[in-house]
């Protein structure tokens, strides 16, 4: 993968949508992307579509076409009483490049626009990566779907790491 090269970087198409504006064809793509990774690859059986998805706003990045990433923001009330961000999915062949950092940098933007606080239910082992975009853990580890995660918040605006 020569994601972290210039030149890779330029091609990517980045995307906000409301769900209210995708095809069929598109959301399959997003779906395909994120059941991927969250049922298949995690092994966790769960109710990955939900009513969340029909009120938020979706970020795509695609390489030439391909969707290779996307995340979520739901905005508040939909899911807590802050906006939240949630759904954070990166094809494995674009892992461990950055790329991840980006969507959240792209959406804390969103986000900061609009709100001043982001909620968000992390995956335990990704706590930190969350700390180092100004989230705070809040509460106690939880299991959710049998995967350990903690909530987390995040109330200053300012610039990511």
């Amino acid at each position: 993968m020569r994601l972290g090269t210039e030149s890779v970087r330029k091609t990517l198409t980045w995307r906000w949508r409301h769900f209210a504006l995708f095809s069929g064809p598109e959301w399959h793509r997003v779906l395909e992307l994120r059941t991927a990774i969250f049922v298949v690859e995690q092994k966790c059986p769960y109710q990955e579509v939900d009513q969340g998805d029909t009120g938020s706003w979706h970020l795509e990045v695609a390489d030439q076409g391909r969707l290779i990433g996307t995340l979520r923001v739901l905005p508040p009330g939909l899911s807590y009483k802050e906006c939240s961000i949630g759904r954070v999915a990166v094809h494995e062949d674009y892992r461990n490049v950055g790329l991840g950092r980006e969507l959240m940098i792209v959406a804390l933007a969103f986000c900061d626009a609009r709100w001043s606080t982001v909620r968000l239910s992390a995956q335990t082992y990704l706590q930190s990566f969350y700390e180092s975009l100004g989230f705070t853990a809040v509460g106690e580890p939880y299991l959710e779907d049998d995967i350990p995660h903690i909530e987390m918040l995040r109330t200053e605006v300012g610039e990511t790491r």
